[in-house]
Formats: structure tokens, C-alpha cells, sequence
């Protein structure tokens, strides 16, 4: 009897060493894959770290950006200060502009055939290319004529070939001329009164707007 128990344990201890090496693969690669899953979330975590503090100094910088934009400066705010004291300028009244941007005068005149007299203190002479001693000229092919007919057009508004001079002459002295002129369909009609300058040319001193060319010249 004793030899029969004898052998069968010898038959039941490998089975049960099988059994124990099989449990003990499955606690190893319970450990292994606890170790794998450990590790891994330590190195995940470790990145997250990372990361983090990568994007809180931009944070900061940006929150800093904001600060310096939010927060003026002591030389703005003097400047701020010191714009507020100044005191506002005087706009120009309607009258001064008014006076600085149209200074021509409309008048009446006792003559019938005178609807209005226009003069302008600030006409300027027509350019000359005149030099020496100044002589008028009413000859239609001189220099001297062609910048009178330039001041009449000027003055007028009328072109020169849409112009009909009526009359060119003499006004009374050398350096004054006078000219009678209206356009082509003598819907509009002018007597130019002008004066010689010295070394700038002719100046238009008075226009006159006629409503007839009868004994307007």
C-alpha cells in the first residue's frame, strides 16, 4: 500500500508544479503589464507637465502685453492733462471767411447801359514778357496786344475765340487801356477798364457788365 501512495504522489507532483509555473506566468504578466500601464502614464504626465509650462509664460506675456496697453503712461497722461488746459482755438466766424475768401465788390453805376460795376482787390497782373520801357500797343499783332486781350479773357471769363472786341484804346493815359468785348451770341457783354504795372504787366482795375453794345464804346 505505502508503494502505491508513494508513486501516485509522484505522479501528482508534476501536474501541480505545471499548475504553480502557470500561475505564476499569469502574476508575471499581470505584473508586466501594470509596470507597461504605470510607465506610460508617468511619461504622459510628464508631457503634460511639459507643455504646461511651455504655454504659462506666453500667458504671461500676453496678460503683460494687455497691462502696458490698459495702463498709460505718467508722460501721457501729462500730455492728456496738458491738452485739456490749452484752450480751444477760435474758429473763424462766417463774416472773416467771408471777407478772406471773396473779396470782390458788386456795385451800381448811374450809366443805363450798366447792369453792375465789379471790382476785385486782389486782380493780379497778367505775366508780361515785356522788358525796358513800357509802350502800349494797339496794333492786334504786338506782344503788348495779345497780353491785354489775355487780361480781358481773365478777368471775363470769356474765351478768346468765343470773344468779339468791340473796341481796344487808350483810357486816358499811356499805361491805361480800356477794351468793349462780348461773346459770339452776345449773351454776355463786358467794358474792361486795366493799368499798366511796371515790370509785371497789365492789372484789370474794373469790369463792367453792359446790357447793350450801344454806345458802350
Amino acid at each position: 500500500m505505502s508503494e502505491r501512495k508513494t508513486r501516485s504522489s509522484r505522479h501528482l507532483q508534476p501536474s501541480r508544479n505545471k499548475k504553480l509555473d502557470k500561475l505564476l506566468n499569469v502574476l508575471i504578466g499581470i505584473v508586466v503589464i501594470l509596470i507597461i500601464i504605470t510607465a506610460t502614464f508617468v511619461f504622459k504626465w510628464q508631457d503634460d507637465a511639459g507643455k504646461a509650462e511651455k504655454d504659462e509664460p506666453i500667458q504671461e506675456q500676453k496678460n503683460d502685453k494687455k497691462d502696458v496697453k490698459e495702463e498709460p503712461s505718467k508722460e501721457q497722461n501729462n500730455d492728456e492733462s496738458a491738452q485739456e488746459e490749452k484752450p480751444a482755438k477760435e474758429e473763424p466766424t462766417e463774416e472773416s471767411q467771408t471777407s478772406e475768401q471773396d473779396t470782390t465788390t458788386e456795385t451800381t453805376s448811374d450809366n443805363p447801359i450798366v447792369d453792375k460795376v465789379i471790382t476785385n482787390k486782389n486782380w493780379e497782373p497778367t505775366p508780361t514778357t515785356q522788358t525796358g520801357q513800357h509802350v502800349s500797343s494797339y496794333d492786334d499783332g504786338s506782344v503788348d496786344w495779345a497780353e491785354k486781350l489775355a487780361t480781358v479773357a481773365a478777368v471775363t471769363g470769356i474765351e478768346k475765340d468765343n470773344m468779339i472786341i468791340w473796341r481796344m484804346g487808350n483810357n486816358g493815359s499811356a499805361n491805361s487801356a480800356i477794351a468793349t468785348v462780348s461773346t459770339n451770341d452776345k449773351t454776355k457783354m463786358y467794358r474792361v477798364s486795366m493799368e499798366w504795372v511796371d515790370n509785371e504787366g497789365w492789372t484789370p482795375v474794373k469790369l463792367e457788365q453792359l446790357n447793350t453794345l450801344n454806345g458802350a464804346y
